[in-house]
């Protein structure tokens, strides 16, 4: 289905950051898009293909991101759903079938899903308490000053701690990459890379989704490619 990426004579590259701290939640999205290509009445009704996530995760994900992008004035729906629908069809039925109906294919491929470690140069613990020395978590609990916890008061989900003495900080990240593609000239029109992390256990995965997913429709707008 996908077509390759056409050579652009003008690229508009931007980025996007929110920190959002009621859900204790960072978003980041980068975007490429070649304003050339792009139509005058913008894409209105898209096929969405989400890529590189389970049979179990692939539906929610798809209702999250088609959700914010028709709350975006998108007719947006899962294009396996249309497949499956219509039945059993050959890869140029699907292609033909795309092009008719719609205006614009969006692919978000699952680039990293899970828990990254990362270390705290300014923590550290000996079996029985952990210490953050001038830390953020020290400045924030403490005004700088030194701040510890017994280790048994010390949440898994949100530290790691290594038997050398080093304390690392879980995060949970979801990194996307999304691809527009026109369906009348199969020229990939927008591109963008969508990072979104929190500490658990304050915010999920399906969480990250919904973050991610207002980033990408937010971008796509800023750009003018919806």
């Amino acid at each position: 289905m996908r077509a390759n990426w056409c050579a652009r004579k003008q690229l508009l590259a931007s980025f996007l950051f929110i920190l959002t701290l009621n859900g204790c939640a960072a978003v980041e999205t980068r975007s490429i898009v070649s304003t050339e290509d792009l139509p005058t009445s913008k894409y209105r009704r898209v096929a969405l293909f989400i890529e590189n996530l389970d049979d179990a995760e692939r539906p929610m994900a798809e209702q999250i991101l088609i959700s914010t992008l028709q709350n975006s004035g998108v007719n947006a729906v899962s294009g396996q759903q249309i497949f499956q629908e219509r039945g059993n069809l050959s890869e140029k039925a699907k292609a033909s079938l795309v092009q008719k109906e719609f205006d614009a294919v969006l692919y978000v491929s699952v680039l990293e899903k899970g828990v990254s470690e990362h270390f705290l140069p300014n923590a550290s613990h000996d079996g029985q308490r952990v210490t953050f020395s001038n830390s953020l978590n020290a400045v924030v609990m403490n005004f700088g000053a030194a701040f510890t916890y017994y280790v048994s008061a010390v949440d898994p989900r949100t530290y790691s701690l290594k038997p050398d003495g080093s304390v690392y900080e879980q995060q949970l990240v979801l990194k996307t990459r999304a691809d527009l593609q026109d369906t009348k000239s199969a020229k990939q029109v927008w591109t963008a890379e969508t990072v979104a992390s929190s500490k658990p256990p304050f915010v999920e995965m399906p969480q990250l989704f919904v973050q991610a997913s207002k980033q990408i429709a937010d971008k796509l707008r800023t750009d003018g490619a919806i």
